[in-house]
């Protein structure tokens, strides 16, 4: 994957370009199901967190929301250097899109409208009380993720998160840390769209670091001194490789997304009043909130008894989610039969498309 993806449309046209912020995953990919957004070619761009791509396993992790968005803006402005700008994102995503608009303003860019499915005004969210409920927040999240990326785990135990294997991580030095903790993805297979949907991708067999069969976790079938095992025409043999490669692959994806679930929700939780919105000010452009029905969360159904999960229950079930209209040109919220997890599922990516294909239908 790269930070910037091209989800639909015609990257020539002469239409404002529409951009994705990603979800807490930190992947755009769940963006590719969704439907045509009009008949016009417009290009629509799905934002994947520098995480998931090749090259960035030394980059230092942001210390904000804010931060974050700055740096999503310089890969935007390699595809668009100048407004207006068309901006949006599924819940996280949604927060980092308002973020990277007001960035724009400041700068003296036209924004002509922010369009968030179901996202929470961040500056609502409290900070989390300790290390232990930022861990449970962050694990219950993981684990919804992570059955959804694996179908094979529908009917199992969910996958623990790999945090728990490798990392143990201080909340109390988190925003101190100066690298995001993860493997060297190079050009995996993971980092790439086909990766979560597809891991048998045909150029994707052996040569990157994590997918070497012989390992220092131990021996494998993969590792015998006969070369004749290795005879690259030996059907079983490929077999065995392609289930051992696509589990290297689901390991890798799963552990950036866990560091990705933690770092973000460190990141919202650390937004304060006036991070976002400067006191006095109003912003010039049009806002609309797709809000989801309000099914109650992984992470309430896990925690309910807790105050932060109580507190975030209360916000998916407010209409406008905390945001104050006055504050926009316009804002508006539209309802959505879609739960906020299961948003991009099959189900529902029909109405989810009908609705930002409504939305979208009379800019230019």
């Amino acid at each position: 994957m790269e930070v910037i993806t091209l989800i639909q449309g015609n990257e020539e046209s002469s239409l404002t370009p529409f951009f994705l912020v990603h979800a807490i995953s930190g992947i755009a990919l769940p963006f590719l199901r969704l439907d045509s957004l009009g008949e016009n070619d417009r290009p629509v761009y799905g934002i994947t967190n520098h995480i998931h791509c090749p090259g960035h396993e030394h980059l230092e992790h942001p210390s904000s929301l804010s931060e974050l968005a700055k740096r999503y803006l310089r890969e935007v402005q390699k595809v668009q250097p100048h407004g207006p700008y068309l901006l949006g994102g599924w819940s996280m995503g949604g927060m980092i899109a308002m973020f990277m608009a007001q960035i724009l303003e400041s700068q003296d860019q036209e924004v002509l409208k922010v369009i968030m499915i179901d996202s929470a005004n961040p500056e609502a969210f409290p900070n989390f009380l300790n290390n232990e409920e930022h861990r449970a927040f962050s694990k219950a999240t993981y684990t919804k993720i992570s059955q959804q990326l694996d179908p094979n785990n529908l009917d199992d135990p969910t996958p623990e998160s790999p945090l728990d294997e490798r990392h143990s991580i201080d909340y109390h030095t988190t925003s101190r840390q100066n690298e995001w903790d993860t493997m060297d993805s190079g050009d995996t297979p993971s980092s790439r769209a086909s990766s979560v949907f597809d891991f048998n991708t045909p150029d994707e067999r052996p040569g990157t670091p994590i997918s070497l069969p012989c390992s220092s976790e131990g021996p494998s079938a993969f590792c015998s001194d006969d070369e004749s095992v290795c005879d690259a025409q030996d059907e079983e043999y490929w077999d065995e490789f392609d289930e051992h490669f696509e589990m290297a692959q689901l390991k890798e994806l799963l552990l950036n997304i866990s560091l990705h679930v933690h770092h973000g929700l460190g990141l919202i939780t650390s937004v304060a009043p006036g991070d976002l919105f400067r006191p006095g000010t109003k912003s010039d452009f049009d806002v609309l909130l797709i809000k989801c029905q309000p099914e109650p969360l992984e992470v309430y159904q896990t925690h309910h008894d807790t105050k932060g999960a109580t507190f975030l229950w209360s916000v998916m079930r407010e209409k406008s989610m905390l945001w104050k209209s006055s504050q926009f040109r316009s804002f508006e919220t539209v309802p959505f039969s879609g739960d906020h997890d299961g948003a991009f599922e099959p189900q529902f990516v029909g109405e989810l498309s009908m609705i930002l294909r409504d939305s979208l239908e009379t800019i230019g």
